[in-house]
Formats: C-alpha cells, sequence, structure tokens
C-alpha cells in the first residue's frame, strides 16, 4: 500500500487520502477507531483535496456514526 498524502483524524476515526496517477483524481480511504476501513471513496474534478477537505471530514463523521458506504463519487467534473 502506498503511503497517503494527507491523513485526516476526527473523532477516532480517520482519512486517508491517496493522489491517484492522473492530475485531480484522488482516493479516500476511510477507518473506524479500530482501524478497519469502513469505505474507499473516488474524489475527483478537483486539484487539491483541500478544496474538499470539509466535505472529508463530514463523510468521515458520517461513517463514523453508522453510515453507509456512498455509491457515488464525490465529484464536480467543472471544478479544476
Amino acid at each position: 500500500m502506498s503511503t497517503p498524502l494527507a491523513t485526516l483524524e476526527q473523532g477516532g476515526c480517520k482519512a486517508e487520502i491517496y493522489e491517484e496517477a492522473l492530475p485531480g483524481q484522488f482516493s479516500i480511504r476511510y477507518f473506524g477507531p479500530a482501524g478497519v476501513m469502513l469505505a474507499e471513496e473516488p474524489l475527483t474534478g478537483v486539484s487539491s483535496y483541500h478544496q474538499r477537505e470539509q466535505e472529508i471530514l463530514a463523510r468521515l463523521q458520517e461513517l463514523c456514526a453508522g453510515g453507509q458506504p456512498a455509491s457515488a463519487e464525490l465529484s464536480d467534473p467543472g471544478e479544476y
């Protein structure tokens, strides 16, 4: 497994952000307090994950509280 670009933590859970091979594409891996992966979701259409950091933290909080993995991407094709 590659090294995360960044790690965000909240309430004992964490989100690891990985940069993909193509510019503007990231992969977010969400982990629960026990270190179990809760979900892996793509983040696309942004030049930096910082543009969506608040959304990543909100999703982390949702998954930590027992939310289900999403079927849709966190993407905005018009934002570069």
